[in-house]
């Protein structure tokens, strides 16, 4: 077998494309008879495994990929028999199953695929067990909780020649292809400059995960606190270490709302970098062409550190990332939330993009951004006789589904016939739907959009910001080994210091 780091810093970009899918070709699905479906289980089912639940049973529907779903695997009752029942509603029989242990789910050999949607901390173990086991894996980003586990879960799909797919679902979206299209084929010249938006600046949800709590509001921990018998709460906490029980980390019941208590606890998540940040560092990373590759330098921030009682004195935004690329350095700064998720400076040109939104300027030259460029290019008065095509999101709600208008249709459509993107030399993978992706690459073998290098690429860009604000250090980074470089990261950790009940990654 390659050594996974040498085979990253040996295959250019082009070369990865082809052969990206190499590791997903040695070992097909099980077969199964005529009319026979293959069978999908789901671990975790929490608000986002719903929303997965409805697209992996509409798209496995379709005669051309017969997939049923067949298990629902929480270690919260109440959840894994509310998910049993939609399905068996959706089917109109009594056949998917409620599952306690998702250890049952791996040994099943009828069970083809599995959907993980857990907190960050489970990813990486379940993901490779169920490799191991013989599973196509599609999970939940981030994909890992540390890079040491990304290493991890990509060396697995390696060895074991699984279909894998990261949800990183906008890239199956034609808003955020256009974008990365338009950069990657030199349109905006070459990139120097990126900023990654996400996270609100000295509130609290800022970018970095936060110190370990036990309760939202100490004066109601004894309410927060109370024993939850619909819940196997060891289980639950699976890797972190032990905790009294939350119900602020795992909430009561089948809720409405997603759970951020747990998102940003530095044991189990990874705070808004591992949130929105593995959508929009990842964007960054596609339009910079580094799914195989990183940053060489962090740097540590010089915003106002937060005087926010739950954030530990972080600071919120401002680090930033060096890239090396074929036309000189790059420099990624994370911002706060604002109009454009993602946007790439580039010797003539931007490209300005987020969900439901883009904006294109050519002509500009080499733009330097600072505050009152940001500003100006979130205002939409930034160069007006520059702009290319642009659309404020008016087509499209948050879930890219609720159409409104044409605007986002019209500009997608001038940016493609004004580029000639259809046959613009470089051509990015065209993904539909970021599920339906994975169900027709798991029956083709073909890799996937976001298969597991890339979204632990994607994922390590997440811990990197957060070890940059936790510690609020900077350092030197080795992106072939994905390591720290030239003697900097001393203290920092690329891993858990310890894995509870044993449950370590091992590949």
């Amino acid at each position: 077998m390659i050594d996974i780091n040498r085979r990253s810093f040996l295959f250019g970009s082009a070369a990865a494309t082809v052969l990206a899918g190499c590791a997903t070709n040695k070992v097909g699905l099980r077969p199964v008879g005529p009319g026979e479906a293959h069978n999908v289980a789901f671990i975790g089912f929490g608000i986002q495994a719903r929303f997965l639940l409805s697209e992996f049973l509409k798209y496995g529907d379709k005669p051309e990929y017969n997939c049923r779903v067949v298990a629902i695997c929480d270690c919260d009752k109440t959840r894994r028999e509310d998910g049993a029942k939609r399905v068996n509603d959706h089917y109109r029989d009594m056949k998917c199953r409620a599952v306690a242990d998702f250890r049952d789910i791996l040994r099943d050999p009828s069970v083809d695929m599995v959907c993980i949607a857990t907190p960050d901390h489970w990813h990486a173990y379940m993901s490779v067990e169920a490799m191991k086991h013989g599973k196509d894996v599609y999970c939940e980003k981030p994909l890992t909780f540390s890079p040491d586990e990304a290493k991890k879960v990509w060396a697995a799909q390696e060895k074991y020649g699984r279909v894998f797919q990261t949800g990183s679902m906008q890239r199956s979206w034609p808003v955020f292809r256009t974008a990365v299209m338009v950069v990657r084929n030199g349109f905006i010249g070459d990139v120097k400059y990126v900023d990654a938006n996400y996270g609100k600046g000295g509130e609290k949800l800022g970018g970095p995960s936060h110190p370990v709590r036990f309760f939202d509001d100490p004066k109601n921990a004894a309410k927060e606190g109370a024993p939850n018998p619909d819940v196997d709460w060891d289980m639950w906490l699976g890797p972190a270490k032990w905790r009294p029980y939350s119900d602020q980390l795992a909430p009561r019941g089948v809720h409405g709302f997603y759970p951020m208590f747990w998102r940003f606890d530095d044991d189990i998540g990874t705070g808004y970098n591992g949130d929105w940040g593995a959508h929009h560092l990842d964007i960054a990373q596609w339009g910079m062409d580094m799914d195989r590759s990183g940053p060489y330098r962090i740097i540590r921030s010089d915003e106002p550190y937060s005087t926010n009682l739950y954030h530990g004195g972080r600071r919120q935004f401002g680090m930033k990332m060096m890239f090396r690329s074929r036309t000189g350095d790059i420099e990624l700064y994370h911002g706060p939330f604002g109009t454009w998720g993602t946007v790439f400076y580039g010797t003539d040109g931007i490209v300005a993009v987020n969900r439901g939104k883009i904006a294109v300027w050519q002509g500009t030259g080499l733009v330097v951004p600072n505050p009152d460029i940001r500003r100006q290019i979130a205002e939409g008065t930034f160069m007006k006789d520059k702009i290319v095509a642009s659309s404020i999101g008016k087509d499209y709600g948050t879930d890219a589904v609720d159409k409104k208008d044409n605007a986002l249709d019209s500009a997608l459509k001038k940016l493609t016939d004004e580029y000639k993107l259809g046959t613009a030399p470089v051509q990015l993978y065209n993904s539909p739907n970021q599920i339906e992706n994975f169900l027709a690459c798991a029956l083709s073998r073909k890799p996937t959009i976001s298969p597991a290098e890339t979204g632990g690429r994607s994922s390590i860009l997440c811990q990197l910001c957060n070890m940059s604000y936790v510690y609020d250090t900077g350092f030197d980074w080795d992106p072939v080994k994905c390591e720290f470089a030239n003697g900097t990261g001393v203290g920092l950790s690329l891993g858990r210091d310890r894995y509870r009940n044993g449950w370590d990654v091992i590949v």
